[in-house]
Parts: structure tokens; C-alpha cells; sequence
């Protein structure tokens, strides 16, 4: 049950608003729905947590705005980003990029999301335990781009590459197929599972990830296999693609500098696609993560 999984869940506390959201006046109520959908925990389904509902009345009335809730708490988890600003330890990266997912796959399970990251966490670490005599950093990334690329098949779609599904975590851990940004994010997700110091890169045209402890530092490209780079190549490859050398581009990227970043590729993609709704929407969050940012990224 939901409320076994979440224990900062409680179903009642939604079917009371439920109630009071049945009865309170028409001004009343989008307030009403924002608090709902603050009360449920982002790795919850708004569909998974209406069906705790216990009134059957009650039920059928939020399954009837779940559309709706669901905005509202992406709006909210925008919102909090936010105000962390543009640090990077990545904590919240898991949760933006769920709730991201939300928009393409309503009825996506965060379940399978995180199964699926855990087991090849799982993977990884059995196998640093296995070399654990001669561990060094070098060979805890090349363990990690053998996982991720060899063994589960984590690689650029080029031959699609604008499908929106690449844009969306839940989609590319299905399909192992993604733009540099989202499966950067999977190899984010698992480093930070792991303890790695492992980042994002914001480089024009092409996101990257660098690797950085004390003894061992570089950059690495998941869309191509999870190739390693020096920052003389990364260099050579913005010079070739008319941008200047410059510092910033090899900045560590935040979660916030990170969500907006794929929310500028979606409403790219959904442009040439002449989703305007979806473009509409995809504007809309923008608008919420650009609104309190006042640090460069």
C-alpha cells in the first residue's frame, strides 16, 4: 500500500481535503487542489495515490482531476528547485527529473525507474568490490561506462534523435536510448548512488559529464558509449562549432541548470513538431525555473 511505501503520505489527511475541496466554493477550490498535490510524495503516481482514497464518492472525483494535481506538483517541485539555487550534489536531481518525465508519461511507474537504477547500481559496486585490491579512480569509471554502455546498452539515438521520448527518464531506462542530457542523468543518478564525484557538464551542443577526485580527472561522453575526453577535445570540438574557448562551458551544471536545459530541448522539439500544447506547457515550467535564478549556471 501507498501509505506503507510513503510514511509522509497519509490518505486521509487527501480524502479530507477531497471533502473540503466537494464543498468549498468555486474560488476556493484550485487553492484546494494545490494543497492535495502537495501532499503527495513525488515518487508517488497522483493515479496510484487517488486509488487510497477511501470515500468511493470521493475516489471517482479525483481520479476526475488527476490531470490537473499532477501540474499543480510539478509547478510546486519547480518552485522548490528553485529556491535551492544552482548547487550540485545532485539530491533533488532524481526527483526533477521524475517529475520532468510527468509531462510526456503521466502514468509513468517510479517504481520500475528506481528498480531499474538500484540493480545496476548493484551491478557496478559488485564489480568495484571484485577489482577492490587495485580500485583506482580510472578504473572505477571505466567499470561504470562497462555497466552502463556494454552491458546495459546505454547509447545516443542518432537515428531519432528528436523523438521526445529521448527527453524523458522514464522512457530512455526503457528503451536505453537518449540525447547526451538524459543519459548524463542516468549516469548521475547511479554515480550518486555510488558516492562518485561525478558531474555535468553544460557544454554548448553537446552535455557531458566530468569525473573529478584528487588523483584522477575526465570527461566522459554517454551518448557515444561513454567515450572518455580530454578538455583539449571538448576544446577542439567547440572551436570547430564556432563558440570561443572559454571556462564556462566546463562549469559543473546543477540540477536546476540541468532541468532547464532539457525543458529548452523539449520545447525546441515539440516546436518543430507543432505540438503547441505541449510547447505551451513545457514554456509555462520554464517560466517557474527561470523565475527566482539569479546565479549564472
Amino acid at each position: 500500500m501507498a501509505q506503507s511505501n510513503y510514511p509522509n503520505f497519509y490518505p486521509e489527511d487527501i480524502n479530507r481535503l477531497l471533502f473540503d475541496w466537494e464543498i468549498a466554493p468555486s474560488e476556493k477550490k484550485r487553492f484546494l487542489q494545490k494543497l492535495i498535490a502537495s501532499r503527495v510524495p513525488w515518487q508517488l503516481s497522483m493515479e496510484e495515490a487517488m486509488e487510497e482514497v477511501q470515500d468511493p464518492f470521493l475516489r471517482v472525483q479525483a481520479r476526475g482531476m488527476i490531470s490537473d494535481l499532477t501540474r499543480h506538483r510539478l509547478r510546486h517541485s519547480f518552485y522548490k528547485l528553485t529556491l535551492r539555487g544552482h548547487t550540485n550534489h545532485y539530491r533533488d536531481l532524481e526527483e526533477a527529473v521524475v517529475q520532468l518525465s510527468c509531462i510526456g508519461f503521466p502514468n509513468q511507474s517510479y517504481t520500475e525507474i528506481k528498480s531499474e537504477l538500484d540493480r545496476i547500481t548493484l551491478r557496478v559496486s559488485e564489480l568495484y568490490d571484485d577489482h577492490s585490491s587495485y580500485l583506482t579512480d580510472e578504473l572505477k569509471v571505466q567499470i561504470l561506462c562497462q555497466v552502463l554502455f556494454q552491458e546495459e546498452g546505454f547509447v545516443g539515438n542518432i537515428q531519432n534523435y528528436n523523438d521526445p521520448g529521448n527527453s524523458y527518464i522514464f522512457q530512455v531506462i526503457k528503451s536505453r536510448m537518449g540525447i547526451p542530457i538524459t543519459l548524463s542523468a542516468v549516469y548521475l543518478l547511479v554515480g550518486q548512488r555510488l558516492g562518485l564525484p561525478l558531474y555535468g557538464t553544460n557544454l554548448p551542443l553537446h552535455f557531458l559529464l566530468q569525473y573529478e577526485s584528487e588523483n584522477y580527472f575526465t570527461f566522459i561522453d554517454p551518448f557515444h558509449g561513454g567515450v572518455l575526453l580530454d578538455k583539449f577535445t571538448c576544446e577542439k570540438f567547440l572551436e570547430a562549432n564556432g563558440y570561443p574557448n572559454s571556462s564556462r562551458y566546463f562549469t559543473k551544471a546543477s540540477t536546476l541548470s540541468i532541468t532547464k536545459r532539457m525543458c529548452r530541448n523539449l520545447i525546441h522539439i515539440y516546436r518543430e513538431k507543432e505540438s503547441n500544447e505541449m510547447e505551451n506547457t513545457l514554456k509555462e515550467y520554464l517560466q517557474i525555473l527561470e523565475s527566482r535564478s539569479t546565479h549564472a549556471e
